[in-house]
């Protein structure tokens, strides 16, 4: 009997386990409403994604007045609806570390290990914002502070950075100065990058975003009046270089509601849950001015949902 009631606790505990690792993206469109998020005396932008076992966990630069200035933290919080959010998973300033601030996230997800990359922010005098990143397994837990590309971003202002792992190979795109570069090396705690060179050529660049889709990358970045533009990869990628061949960006039109009626969509980044609902989500940041919180503005982060990557609507 004894036997009997472990296996039965034993089946139903594996198969709470399994059904909750196999959980899918599902957003209630019709139940949600931009802005998606915002918070009381916060400018919130910059904004990155992550999807796990039914909780979406949302982070991006929050700037607000702390210790007698205006300044970037890094914010972390979590949803199951996008209406109704956790508390802060953290709240990071890098001021422990003698930084101004922290800004720019991007997520991504490479054999069982989450790389959440970042930058210092403010410019501090003699110590330039730089590029970091932090690991997770679970995305609670987080090794935080880990020098991104030292060895050719040292000493140089470098901000905005973003992965993609490919043929075991890891690319890195940021911005160094007002220059966006691409660089590569075969481990990410390497001292050895390799810049590659500038992508999309002298277009103006900011938060890119690498994504993978049907067999293809892609390089989304904000580009002229802070709006998203989709650049699709060389399909023909043989060496290293081709990392910078892409075909002309096309601009993803997003609507202009009254929470984005002054910069509709800064700072986006896209995500593809076609497998589970058919949609691609562009999750960005809308201002109605730009003077408050140090000229960045009043940014709250909306949602959009598209099926081609280019015209996109809003719930």
């Amino acid at each position: 009997m004894k036997k009997s009631l472990v296996i039965i606790i034993f089946l139903i505990f594996f198969a709470s386990l399994t059904a909750q690792n196999s959980i899918k993206p599902y957003i209630n469109w019709d139940n949600i409403k931009n802005p998606i998020y915002e918070h009381k005396d916060w400018c919130v932008k910059d904004a990155a994604m992550a999807y796990d076992k039914g909780w979406f966990y949302l982070y991006f630069s929050a700037f607000f007045y702390d210790s007698g200035k205006e300044r970037s933290h890094l914010v972390s919080v979590r949803t199951r609806d996008f209406i109704r959010y956790s508390e802060p998973l953290f709240i990071w300033s890098g001021m422990e570390k003698g930084w101004e601030g922290l800004a720019s996230p991007d997520i991504v997800k490479y054999k069982g290990t989450y790389y959440l990359t970042y930058n210092t922010w403010g410019d501090k005098p003699g110590k330039p914002n730089q590029l970091f990143y932090a690991t997770s397994k679970d995305l609670k837990k987080w090794d935080t502070y880990k020098p991104l590309a030292q060895n050719v971003t040292k000493g140089l202002r470098s901000i905005d950075a973003a992965l993609a792992f490919d043929n075991k190979k890891i690319y890195l795109v940021f911005k160094m100065g007002q220059v966006s570069q691409i660089a590569v090396a075969d481990s990410i705690e390497s001292y050895d990058w390799k810049l590659i060179g500038r992508p999309l050529g002298k277009i103006w660049f900011e938060n890119g975003q690498f994504i993978h889709i049907d067999s293809c990358w892609y390089l989304l970045s904000t580009q002229k009046r802070h709006e998203p533009y989709l650049a699709k990869m060389s399909d023909n990628i043989k060496s290293i270089n081709d990392w910078l061949k892409y075909e002309t960006p096309e601009k993803c039109v997003v609507p202009v509601e009254s929470f984005n009626s002054d910069e509709s969509s800064n700072a986006a980044s896209i995500y593809d849950f076609r497998s589970d609902n058919g949609f691609f989500y562009l999750l960005y940041a809308g201002r109605t001015e730009g003077l408050s919180h140090a000229g960045r503005g009043d940014n709250k982060l909306g949602l959009a949902r598209s099926k081609d990557k280019i015209t996109w609507e809003i719930p």
